[in-house]
């Protein structure tokens, strides 16, 4: 016994030296013990650890997927989850495989790692690695070709026993078989004596007629012949596909991963046919059809085929073991079957995803949608589900899961038709959304689609607005609601603009008395708003709840109770309105009479029915006064009917808005002529898209009599018109950019002359014309020195007086001193350090653009910062501007604040004239206001007045530029 130890010592040495050979000797087998020991070390050293890495990556992949329950569930979470989060495990899995491979080639594990190594290049979607492995798997691990072989008499070498046992075995059978023959020979003579003496008695009988069978029968019969040989043939041999000890090849996993391949990579006809043949496998494990069956069903759902993906998703669920899979499966099916209005089977699929004990969350949305398929296939009644989901609202476990609670229940109110309600519903269930973004964006988008439906375009764009930020960009209505958030944008603002002028008439056109009226209406419902907040403040709220949250689109408060964002804001504006005061009861007990609580402010306030003058004066500060400001009104108001009706065809295609909003500029403002033949144009358009012949051919009649030379006749009349018209920009385009070219290249003579010949061949009022005049005066320069450029660019001043090439022109005037251009130091602004100002300002309308705001005297910089922020929050949070502050040179008292960036100089201006007399956008209240300038810049620009560290100079631009 003492000795054992080295007995055992001593055979782990044999088996190293006899076992340890990756490679055999050619001519060389592979003895039983050499391949044993392959196999037990590739699969405990190698396979197990990389499959065992692998099945923990994938699940910890699964488990940190969100899921979308408004969305179709993805069938494989892992695979839809961020592959760069795992791409270090799967490398791992990969080396381990490879070398299992490299040093263990012989071993039954082989075809096991190099499944584990396309496994691993498909989860880090490496699809094209994965699909040349999976390939190389069918081509040279495919046990049927092998068993085929064997069974078709594929020969192999025998050694010399083999031989001489198959010798002595034939020569037996060769002696049974000719003692045999014997036998049946007297038999058979036996036979045919008895046969011709009982034909003796009988009667000759005719002989059967055979018929005649067509090619297509012998054809059938051939094919069936061979089908039947060819299954006989595998019937007769063993299983291919085990291994032994309960092992089964990775050849059918491997099949089906190889389909899940092709269909990532759009080879959705191969994967299809490759998984008929798998499913047409007599041999294929049972163990591997549930994942069959589920990627098949993935591939008709990745193809948007949902009908056809419910058989097969039914087939996997019947083979699936595991509750937590089958549960999931389940719910897509369930989803499914709701796409395809198959309701009792969504409903039954609903039953088995409970019956599985899922998640909870996964469990509360199969009991919120069983409650929704039961009312649509007629198990339940409108207020039967209506009551099952408000039963689910009070229950605290759902407390969290109210605001898809209230979309199902809008959803049942939209199909019965009451739209209304349905509203009303799904702004609850934003007001009880706590984080859930996927809910929230189903509730801002289903909100964009309503509003835009009924035409009301300023809340779609609202919410099509707030859609797109918690909408993944992933999703394919993204797209869709950027576009109508984007074309909605100015039509929302010009809508709105509209109307506030339109109300601005409509007080202007009041007597005092009525005007006096009005304002104590709009004062006496403010104060019941602020009663009613107050109150709703004070009341207490139950377990779970909190105080409605400001949606996108809704009316906005004037009370900080609802969010946080407010709640700073009205602490900011109380201490500047009433100091930093210690926080007790009845602080304003010298200006009230009772002291029963914050409702006895609102009603004591609200006591003073009557408006004093300043008071009046302030409410209707905006309501214009003389006629030449309710001109100006009336102008602001044609401009914006006028794009809106072109906005409401080209951006909507909403001609029948389009049509009406023309029609009425036109009738409100006859005598103005401003776009006359643009409106009837678009009317003429608007109208042939609504098949209005009649109107369509009035507008033409009125544009081709009175503007018979215009573009907009010409365009009607000439249906070739339009693309004669782009050819020739095409060619004037091309000839600039060959002309500049040749500029470039220093020949000033032929650009010259290039640009002399151009007003002949295009026209000297071509849009074109100021780059080929400052062009020319360039080469002029090069050519005859500063007195014909200073001359050139005069003319170009002169005569493109507007234009961004006149302002190059006046800069390089400047700097070269041109006569009525010279710098003079005397006259010129300087900058604070006495330097001469550099005002080289140029305009650049399709540049991007700053905001500037010059806050003048003492104020709190930090406060101002903070509304700003919270303005833009509120208002803008789409545009995501960015906000800093600026000193120039040492005036500290004059703060600018900087807002960047818009795309050009219309997005800078519309957001400056909206800011510039909102008062909370610096926070501002009607008893404390700041001086300010508002400026709209370049980048260029902004770096020129840094340098200058002053806005002398650049004021004089701005308003040359941006408000003439």
């Amino acid at each position: 016994m003492k000795n054992n130890w080295k007995i055992l010592l001593g055979l782990s040495v044999l088996i190293a030296i006899f076992g340890c050979v990756s490679q055999k000797k050619k001519g060389d087998a592979p003895t039983g013990f050499k391949r044993r020991y392959h196999n037990l070390t590739s699969h405990y050293n190698y396979w197990f650890n990389a499959d065992e890495l692998f099945r923990l990556t994938t699940e910890k992949q699964g488990e940190g997927y969100k899921d979308n329950y408004n969305q179709l569930l993805e069938i494989y979470p892992a695979l839809a989850s961020d592959p760069k989060s795992a791409a270090t495990e799967y490398d791992n899995v990969i080396q381990k495989a490879s070398k299992g491979i490299a040093l263990h080639r012989i071993s039954a594990w082989t075809d096991d790692c190099y499944l584990l190594i396309a496994q691993a290049q498909y989860m880090k979607h490496d699809y094209e690695t994965a699909e040349t492995t999976f390939q190389y798997i069918k081509d040279e691990h495919d046990p049927k070709k092998k068993n085929k072989a064997k069974l078709k008499g594929g020969k192999k070498k025998k050694s010399a026993a083999e031989k001489k046992k198959t010798a002595s075995k034939k020569k037996k059978a060769a002696a049974k078989k000719k003692k045999k023959a014997a036998a049946e020979k007297k038999k058979a003579a036996a036979k045919k004596k008895k046969d011709a003496k009982d034909k003796k008695g009988k009667k000759d009988e005719k002989k059967p007629v055979e018929t005649p069978q067509t090619e297509a029968e012998k054809k059938n019969a051939a094919e069936a012949a061979a089908a039947k040989e060819e299954e006989l043939l595998r019937l007769a041999g063993p299983n291919p596909y085990t291994k032994g000890l309960g092992r089964t090849a990775a050849y059918p996993e491997a099949m089906v991963w190889f389909g899940r391949t092709l269909i990532a990579r759009e080879k959705y006809e191969e994967a299809e046919f490759l998984f008929v043949g798998l499913e047409e496998d007599a041999w294929f494990p049972e163990s591997a059809r549930q994942e069959l069956h589920t990627a098949q069903a993935q591939l008709f759902i990745i193809q948007k085929k949902y009908e056809r993906a419910i058989e097969p998703l039914t087939k996997a669920i019947q083979y699936t073991k595991k509750k937590r899979q089958k549960a999931r499966l389940s719910y897509i099916l369930a989803q499914l079957c709701e796409r395809a209005g198959q309701y009792d089977r969504a409903y039954a699929a609903f039953e088995t995803v409970l019956k599985n004990r899922p998640k909870y969350e996964m469990e509360f949305n199969a009991r919120l949608h069983q409650i929704e398929t039961g009312w649509a296939n007629g198990q339940k009644t409108s207020s039967e589900a209506n009551r099952s989901l408000e039963k689910m609202a009070k229950d605290n476990k759902n407390f969290d899961y109210r605001d898809q609670i209230y979309y199902t229940m809008a959803t049942i109110a939209f199909k019965d038709g009451l739209k209304k309600d349905g509203i009303a519903l799904l702004r609850k269930s934003l007001d009880y959304n706590k984080g859930n973004a996927p809910q929230r964006a189903e509730s801002y988008l289903k909100l964009a689609d309503l509003y835009f439906e009924d035409e009301d375009f300023v809340q779609a764009k609202n919410y099509y607005d707030s859609t797109i930020t918690v909408l993944p960009n992933s999703d394919d209505r993204y797209k869709r609601a950027e576009l109508y958030a984007k074309n909605l944008k100015d039509i929302a603002r010009l809508l709105k603009l509209v109307a506030e002028n339109d109300s601005l008439l409509r007080v202007a056109a009041m007597t005092d008395a009525e005007r006096k009226d009005l304002g104590k209406k709009i004062k006496k419902k403010r104060e019941a708003e602020q009663l009613a907040a107050t109150r709703a403040t004070n009341a207490p709220l139950g377990p779970g709840t909190k105080a409605p949250t400001q949606v996108a689109g809704a009316k906005p408060s004037n009370f900080y109770f609802y969010n946080e964002t407010f709640l700073k804001k009205g602490k900011k504006d109380f201490v500047r309105a009433w100091g930093d005061r210690k926080l007790e009861d009845n602080w304003r007990r010298s200006s009230r009479l009772g002291t029963n609580g914050s409702e006895d402010i609102v009603a004591g306030d609200s006591t003073k029915n009557d408006l004093g003058d300043k008071e009046l004066s302030d409410l209707f500060a905006g309501v214009p006064k003389s006629p030449a400001e309710i001109g100006a009104l009336n102008a602001v108001t044609y401009d914006a009917m006028y794009q809106l009706g072109t906005l409401f065809r080209d951006k909507i295609q909403n001609s029948r808005r389009s049509v009406g909003t023309l029609e009425e500029m036109q009738t409100r403002f006859p005598d103005t002529l401003k776009y006359e033949k643009e409106a009837w144009y678009y009317c003429y358009l608007g109208h042939t898209d609504l098949t209005n012949k009649d109107r369509a051919k009035y507008y033409y009649d009125k544009l081709v009599e009175k503007y018979p030379n215009s573009a907009y006749a010409r365009a009607i009349s000439d249906p070739n018109f339009l693309n004669s018209v782009d050819a020739k920009k095409r060619e004037i385009n091309k000839y600039y950019e060959e002309t500049y070219s040749i500029f470039q290249n220093g020949n000033y003579k032929d650009a010259f002359d290039r640009c002399q010949d151009a007003p002949r061949k295009f026209g000297s009022q071509s849009p074109i014309m100021p780059k080929f005049a400052l062009l020319s005066a360039l080469c002029a320069g090069n050519l005859q020195g500063n007195d014909a450029y200073c001359k050139a660019l005069s003319e170009v001043i002169a005569r493109f007086p507007d234009s961004a090439e006149a302002t190059r022109a006046k800069e390089i005037a400047r700097v070269l001193s041109c006569k009525g251009f010279e710098v003079d130091t005397k006259k010129t602004p300087t900058s604070p350090g006495g330097a001469p100002i550099d005002d080289a300002f140029t305009r650049e309308d399709d540049k991007l653009h700053y905001v500037m705001v010059a806050i003048i005297g003492d104020v709190k910089l930090d406060d101002i910062k903070a509304s700003i922020s919270d303005y833009n929050r509120e208002k803008h949070k789409a545009e995501q501007l960015r906000l800093s502050n600026i000193f120039l040179g040492t005036d500290t008292n004059t703060p600018i604040m900087v807002l960047r960036k818009f795309d050009n100089k219309t997005q800078a201006m519309l957001y400056l004239n909206e800011i510039k007399d909102a008062l909370d956008f610096l926070g501002e209240t009607t008893k404390k206001t700041y001086n300010k300038e508002f400026f709209a810049l370049t980048q260029e620009n902004y770096r020129r007045i840094l340098k200058n560290k002053t806005l002398n100079g650049y004021r004089e631009f701005f308003q040359d530029n941006y408000l003439k």
